[in-house]
């Protein structure tokens, strides 16, 4: 197979990609790589030309990693487990190359490996690519196969933390730092520097007499700005704990680091190099679910909230398209699905009906109003779970302290869902009831009940209703997203087979939400109503509703702003 036909199929999975020498499979052609490497198919091409029997390389980057086993057996000894699912790449056997996408903790680790064991890629590094094949004894001639096609994950903390550590031996006197060590040699340096208080640009310029006088090839002035923007960008590691010996704490130095004074009014925003780093928008299930952030699944009571929800679990859970349309692009760890509202029997009988029973106390973990004692948000048993998680709250109204009507208390409660999100979880789904007469109009105001503060978090909310609610078990059912803040969706339909699994129906983009039938004028107050609408146009939905129920008519928010739309639309007409 030809580079060019190998060098594009990875970079249409997102890698990016560069030729290497053929000899023995390494050995780059090009100075600059780790700059220079690209998805781009016009520049592929023109290496194809220049170098029609260069091997394909995988550049890591800020985005993707590559633990690479030099012997599966000994890598999953030490650290005790098997390694994850993952997109796995292999030519010898044993000795597989798992993709990983970079967290903060493997960012913060840097390139590392032990002889015999593993090689820990993740900086200015690369692996040569799936369809390549190798040129170098032993085995040379064999190709480099995918043995795991699983969606690449976060690399798990813990596999980070059982990684041994390799020492940085300072160079004698005298003694410089040879070419294949710069980079990693002046990281170190860095990093040290920035656990000092270094800011960005000291780290620059401290950097500078360091590789003048202790590489022997110094780098270009352009990497050193790279390795100070990059190391500065994390946090200063909290302090090591101490060391126990015979019982006796062995104490540590004490660094006092004296707080950052604000000088100048620009300090507090950020900065045009923090714009330019800013990591792009991911999804865990493209085009549906938001990593990040939290996403609602709003309906009126009984209209599939939590069947929606149990797909979303089983598409996270097995990899498989939600709807038979979403792709997953992300697994997390696990899913957690805390149900106060459902019993255990009924619940599991949905769980085992869409075949999430295996999953269970493995990567899917659930709590129902039968399970002993309270649990909060807050409560530091939740905590331990929360990274790599997606966790989801049915209902939310469950975990809110207060009144949802209250913009006071729905901030609170919005700062206990941006908790979960800091302290791990990858996204947060809220399901959440919508009011009883929504009318024929779905909005995001429509979709949630109670204040406007409880939609103002979302990062998308996804509205939901029965088709035909007179027929709950044969009607499909209406999705629009309510929120398209970061990404745009059409509206779908979909349908719900005896085993829970949805799937869309149609085509996206094709579904109308059926109007509600019945909805006439039952109390005869219909045109009494509207001539106080009439007559109060600039009076608040609140306020309106009060007058009307002082009047004697029952007419909820919704249907107030359904008719004041309505009002606003003849206006429109009547001025056209």
């Amino acid at each position: 197979m030809s580079f060019l036909d190998i060098a594009l199929r990875n970079a249409a999975r997102g890698f990016k990609v560069l030729p290497v020498i053929s000899t023995d499979g390494k050995g780059c052609y090009l100075k600059n790589w780790p700059e220079l490497a690209t998805t781009d198919r016009g520049q592929i091409e023109v290496w194809a030309a220049q170098y029609p029997e260069a091997n394909c390389a995988v550049a890591v980057t800020d985005e993707l990693m590559v633990l690479e086993s030099d012997g599966l057996k000994k890598l999953e000894e030490m650290l005790g487990a098997a390694v994850p699912k993952t997109f796995t790449v292999q030519c010898r056997e044993d000795r597989p190359h798992f993709y990983f996408w970079q967290t903060p903790k493997s960012k913060a680790c840097g390139n590392n490996d032990l002889g015999g064991v593993f090689e820990f890629k993740q900086w200015h590094r690369y692996v040569i690519a799936e369809g390549s094949v190798r040129r170098a004894e032993p085995d040379a001639g064999l190709t480099y196969t995918v043995i795991d096609p699983s969606p690449i994950i976060p690399i798990p903390d813990w596999i980070v933390d059982k990684l041994p550590k390799k020492l940085k031996v300072a160079a004698t006197p005298g003694e410089k730092v040879g070419h294949g060590g710069r980079h990693e040699y002046l990281t170190g340096v860095a990093g040290k520097l920035r656990n000092s208080g270094m800011g960005r640009d000291a780290l620059e310029a401290a950097l500078i007499p360091i590789n003048d006088s202790m590489l022997t090839e110094p780098l270009p002035l352009s990497d050193l700005a790279h390795i100070a923007a990059s190391v500065s960008r994390y946090p200063v590691p909290e302090p090591e704990p101490q060391l126990i010996i015979s019982g006796t704490p062995t104490p540590k130095p004490v660094v006092k680091v004296e707080e950052k004074v604000v000088t100048d009014w620009r300090q507090h925003f950020h900065t045009k190099d923090e714009a330019l780093n800013a990591p792009p928008i991911t999804f865990l299930i493209k085009g549906f679910l938001q990593c990040e952030g939290v996403t609602a699944i709003a309906a009126p009571v009984r209209e599939r909230k939590s069947l929606i929800a149990l797909n979303v679990t089983h598409a996270l859970l097995t990899g498989e398209k939600l709807f038979d349309h979403f792709e997953v692009v992300k697994k997390p760890d696990r899913v957690l699905y805390l149900c106060p509202e459902v019993s255990l029997g009924p619940f599991t009988d949905r769980v085992r009906k869409i075949g999430l029973l295996d999953y269970i106390g493995d990567r899917f973990f659930y709590r129902t109003m039968s399970a002993e004692g309270h649990l909060t948000l807050a409560d530091a048993a939740l905590q331990d779970a929360l990274p790599g998680s997606v966790v989801i709250l049915d209902t939310a109204i469950r975990f809110l302290e207060g009144d949802e009507n209250s913009s006071a208390h729905i901030r609170i409660f919005a700062d206990s869902i941006f908790a979960l999100l800091r302290n791990g979880a990858e996204a947060v789904v809220l399901l959440h009831h919508s009011p009883k007469d929504m009318g024929d109009t779905m909005t995001l105001e429509t979709a949630m009940r109670g204040s406007g503060d409880m939609g103002a978090f979302l990062a998308s909310c996804w509205g939901t209703r029965l088709q035909d609610p007179t027929k709950p078990y044969e009607s499909p059912s209406f999705l629009s997203n309510l929120k398209q803040r970061d990404f745009e969706s059409q509206d779908l339909e979909v349908t719900c087979r005896p085993d829970c699994l949805m799937r869309i129906a149609g085509g996206k983009g094709l579904a109308v939400m059926a109007p509600r039938k019945n909805r006439a004028n039952k109390d005869g107050l219909e045109s009494k109503a509207m001539e106080l609408l009439r007559a109060h146009p600039n009076m608040s939905v609140r306020d309106t509703v009060n007058a009307m129920k002082a009047a004697g008519i029952r007419r909820g928010r919704t249907w107030v702003m359904d008719k004041r739309y309505e009002l606003m639309q003849v206006e429109l007409s009547a001025v056209r």
